[in-house]
């Protein structure tokens, strides 16, 4: 990792790549989870990749090389969102989590097929959940505001710690402590929610 990074700083591309390859997984499922569309999310991930390339050079290892794209990546995801909701009401779409490997991936629809059982565990499932789950899980976390989706993707799905995710959006540990009750609430509340009405609807 460190030679990478010391080529990836004197301009090897190539070095730069296979660094931001490994944190593109995490990169992908936290835009997607602030913008809550594909099309948005590839487009903040090739704009970060971009600024993050131009920016190597400076980078000085204050924080890891993980947390230091992730922080680009959220600043762009951000300015893409603020700059989207002047333009034209939010219409959230489908809010999916696995980075697709290639567009024919995406038009296909894959990352409906990655299980959520993380977030399965939020709602008290103790059990991996079966596709129909993972759907329903998937549709509670598509009705969360933006900031919600991403401080349970960083922490669930990324599996990263309070304190790494603190640096990442420039917070408290308190303050993460803090969105992460409320989310895990409110994702409860729709999760359970739509249990509801599907046995209302069974009946």
């Amino acid at each position: 990792m460190e030679d990478l990074m010391q080529r990836a700083r004197k301009g090897d591309s190539e070095a730069f790549v296979a660094l931001f390859e490994r944190s593109r997984p995490a990169l992908w499922r936290a835009v997607l989870a602030v913008l809550g569309n594909e099309c948005d999310a590839a487009d903040a991930l090739q704009e970060a990749a971009v600024k993050a390339w131009q920016a190597i050079p400076r980078f000085e290892g204050r924080s890891n090389v993980e947390t230091w794209f992730m922080r680009i990546a959220l600043r762009v995801s951000f300015d893409m969102r603020d700059k989207r909701s002047r333009e034209a009401p939010y219409a959230p779409e489908a809010f999916q989590t696995d980075a697709p490997s290639s567009r024919d991936d995406r038009e296909r629809g894959g990352a409906d097929t990655v299980p959520l059982d993380d977030f399965r565990v939020i709602a008290g499932g103790k059990h991996r959940a079966d596709r129909d789950e993972a759907m329903d899980v998937r549709r509670a976390i598509a009705q969360l505001p933006p900031d919600d989706r991403l401080v349970l993707t960083l922490f669930y799905l990324d599996d990263f710690p309070t304190q790494q995710i603190a640096t990442m959006l420039n917070v408290s540990v308190g303050a993460v402590r803090a969105r992460l009750a409320r989310a895990r609430s409110r994702f409860k509340d729709v999760y359970c929610g739509n249990d509801n009405q599907k046995a209302e609807v069974a009946r």
